[in-house]
């Protein structure tokens, strides 16, 4: 396994130890996929080798900061070619184990983080349900205080570890209340054990892929849950939601690296080896270009995952944490993903689409990698909305200028405004809005620029910008609130502003006696 330069002495030691664990049990772990069976002896030494404790702190058995995310992800890069316990583990990764850490108290912690160290238990996350996917604040299942105990009634479904997990990260609706709602404050995590009266596994489903894994359906009826079990007091369930998915895209974003780098692995086989034309298939060009594709995305979405990694490990970009990196991450990741496992298999020919080989699995669990943990699609919009959002002044686009001499825009990092004094009317708005419109014709005026170019009020400049609208001078544009927010000129109003002359332009290269 490829080595990062910042890795600490404990997490090179990890490396080296993953790698050689998945090598000696690779042959188990292919057995178990060609048989649709979970190994639980694999499993079992997964868990027992103490990989859940490279995120759990030293004082509950873990190894602390010395490992962290970052060592977590090299245990995943390595045991995402194990198949069906690579998803077991990374679910109990972040479906309980992550969430105690971050958001359990002492007494919490004390009592499941050791059992989580030491390999005794594993975990899953329950938020899907039958009605809700992506849409997770719509979460319909119920939890109502009952004295010192949470009643939970409802359904959750694609839940991996489905009866395998011995603890449940459960996401439930504790409020109703319309304020709660806008603000998020009516999700709650109630860790929920195995056992539990009235909770119960409803139903396992067969996916196209991640052959062996447990993945189904979960009832509560009734389900009494301590209330001691709840992490982070009531109505802090979408804060710990959110953290959980920023670790769970981080390991299926390196779940997707390390499936790359077995496409490189099983391609670079079957090209040195297959002998069409006279010559080994490496000869061909177009083989060479997909090869070039899957190494150049293995390596700048691998750095990229490990950065990610490194963080959650040091706290950074809070208070969401890595949001906006572990979302991209896990959509190109795994569409990266996708396009190596296609490419592999045309590389390869009709062998590529046998069982013989790895790669038509690999192909058959991206489509679940690429809707889990949020469909790719939704997961774009939330980059378009938050990414905006949070990176709006590194966004922030100039101010444009024309520049008397060249009669070509020049771009300022401010708004540039009027001289002192300038009398602030109709004639002169309409004059700004003819400017305007040399410099980014088909475009509107944003009103906070206009105000900052006109050095004015808003009262008197929404006065202006009604009266100029009334008279079919100018056109507004208002919000949800019925408040301007960008306005333009007509021609009606640039031809009252200007004569025809003033908007022309021609390059000097032009000879304007061609034209009528």
């Amino acid at each position: 396994m490829d080595k990062y330069p910042w890795w600490n002495k404990t997490q090179c030691e990890l490396a080296d130890k993953i790698e050689d664990f998945v090598d000696r049990n690779i042959g188990r772990a292919t057995e178990a996929a060609y048989k649709k069976e979970f190994p639980y002896d694999l499993m079992d030494k997964v868990l027992k080798d103490g990989w859940p404790a490279t995120i759990i702190p030293e004082e509950y058995g873990g190894m602390g900061k010395e490992a962290g995310v970052t060592g977590c992800c090299i245990g995943m890069e390595g045991i995402a070619r194990l198949g069906a316990i690579a998803t077991s583990f990374a679910t109990t990764m972040f479906g309980g184990c992550h969430q105690t850490v971050h958001f359990g108290n002492e007494e919490q912690k004390e009592k499941w983080l050791p059992k989580f160290a030491r390999g005794e238990i594993m975990g899953a996350v329950c938020i899907t349900e039958p009605f809700i996917g992506s849409d997770a604040a719509g979460i319909e299942t119920t939890a109502v205080r009952d004295g010192d105990e949470y009643i939970l009634n409802g359904k959750k479904r694609f839940i991996t570890n489905a009866g395998l997990a011995d603890v449940y990260m459960v996401y439930a609706k504790t409020s109703d209340n319309p304020t709660d709602i806008k603000a998020y404050k009516h999700l709650t995590g109630i860790l929920v054990e195995k056992g539990t009266p009235g909770f119960t596994v409803e139903k396992i489903n067969e996916l196209i892929g991640w052959d062996g894994v447990r993945n189904g359906y979960l009832n509560f009826d009734d389900a009494r849950v301590p209330a001691s079990n709840v992490l982070a007091g009531e109505g802090m369930g979408w804060n710990i939601m959110i953290s959980g998915l920023n670790f769970e895209r981080t390991l299926g974003a390196i779940a997707g690296v390390s499936a790359i780098r077995e496409c490189i692995r099983y391609a670079a086989f079957s090209m040195d080896r297959r002998v069409q034309f006279g010559q080994p298939t490496r000869e061909f060009q177009a083989n060479q270009l997909k090869v070039a594709d899957m190494i150049a995305n293995w390596k700048i979405l691998r750095l990229l995952a490990y950065y990610i990694a490194y963080q959650i490990d040091i706290g950074g970009m809070a208070p969401l944490g890595p949001f906006l990196e572990s979302t991209a991450a896990k959509i190109y990741i795994t569409e990266a993903m996708r396009k190596a496992a296609l490419d592999c298999i045309q590389i390869m020919g009709g062998d590529g689409l046998t069982r013989f080989y790895p790669i038509e699995a690999i192909l058959r669990d991206v489509k679940i990698l690429e809707i889990g943990a949020g469909t790719n699609e939704v997961l774009r919009l939330l980059l378009y909305r938050q990414g905006l959002r949070i990176h709006a002044s590194d966004f922030k686009a100039p101010w444009r200028e024309m520049h008397p001499e060249l009669q070509m825009p020049i771009p300022h990092m401010e708004v540039i405004p009027l001289p002192e004094g300038t009398e602030v009317d109709e004639n002169t708005v309409l004059n700004v809005l003819a400017e305007y419109w040399r410099i980014n014709p088909g475009l509107h005026f944003s009103r906070d620029q206009l105000l900052a170019r006109l050095r004015t009020d808003e009262e008197k400049l929404d006065e202006i910008l009604m009266s100029l609208e009334e008279k079919g001078l100018a056109k507004n544009y208002r919000d949800k609130r019925g408040v301007i927010a960008l306005t333009r000129a007509t021609y009606q109003g640039l031809k009252k502003a200007k004569p025809n002359e003033y908007y022309q332009y021609f390059p000097k290269w032009v000879d304007r006696s061609e034209f009528f």
